[in-house]
């Protein structure tokens, strides 16, 4: 059994190995690299005995739900292919688990970095919060907690499989971990925030190139989702899906593959 699974859906594929090393220089602990997209492992991934490979030409959500589904690690770790972890930032975030009262429900909430790497405001504790950002605060103030958005940090694998994962009627990633943050905390868990950046992520632009389809579903059909499943404070008690509910998304992705 693996210490971390790390859940990568993924088409940058030419972009993997360096992913793969960024990975191996920020923790010592025993960990595993599980991608999911429609182009194969580049070659020199293909000789790793800690590398799982999901070929899915599907919505990210359905691949990383997948992904999540072979995850046998005792924690998880969900990313992108767009990003490149911080040295030692995994173990820097085990310490931190070493130093509180870790229960079946404990959640590390983690920063990152995006764009400019001395961005103050993603690490600032406010920036992951539902009350700070334009897009959200309408689903704060539905709500009679204060509402944390989960973008990275470590998760029990047994806990999020227990709720069911990503809700892969939402077509990518982020709208989907929106709702998986709301769902856990409404579940019940010990979040606990890791003041530290574990990656830093490109800056990508929003309708341009192979990120087009994934700026314009979460415009145009995910974030509206979002407010309809919660509106009305209806969303309150929204907890557990089913986990394989990534069967019911679409297999070919007609955004990206018409």
């Amino acid at each position: 059994m693996y210490d971390i699974s790390i859940l990568v859906p993924g088409i940058r594929n030419h972009r993997w190995g360096a992913l793969y090393d960024s990975i191996d220089k920020s923790t010592s602990k025993n960990w595993e690299l599980i991608l999911s997209g429609p182009y194969p492992l580049p070659p020199e991934l293909t000789t790793k005995n800690n590398i799982k490979y999901i070929q899915d030409f599907g919505p990210p959500t359905r691949c990383r739900q997948r992904c999540l589904i072979e995850a046998t690690g005792k924690w998880v770790f969900y990313a992108g292919d767009d990003l490149t972890f911080l040295p030692n930032s995994i173990d820097s975030a085990f310490y931190k688990l070493d130093t509180i009262n870790v229960t079946k429900n404990t959640v590390l909430l983690g920063k990152y970095t995006e764009g400019k790497r001395d961005n103050p405001e993603m690490l600032s504790d406010d920036y992951y919060t539902f009350q700070y950002h334009d897009s959200t605060r309408p689903i704060q103030q539905l709500l009679s907690y204060e509402a944390w958005i989960i973008m990275a940090g470590l998760i029990p694998t047994k806990l999020l499989k227990e709720i069911g994962g990503w809700d892969c009627q939402f077509n990518v990633c982020a709208a989907a971990c929106l709702d998986l943050s709301l769902r856990l905390q409404n579940y019940g868990i010990n979040l606990v925030i890791h003041h530290e950046p574990f990656f830093h992520a490109d800056h990508l632009l929003n309708n341009e190139g192979d990120h087009t389809p994934i700026a314009y579903s979460q415009t145009h059909y995910d974030m509206p989702l979002l407010y309809r499943i919660y509106r009305d404070n209806q969303g309150v008690n929204r907890t557990t899906i089913p986990l394989d509910n990534w069967k019911y998304s679409p297999a070919i992705w007609e955004l990206r593959f018409n």
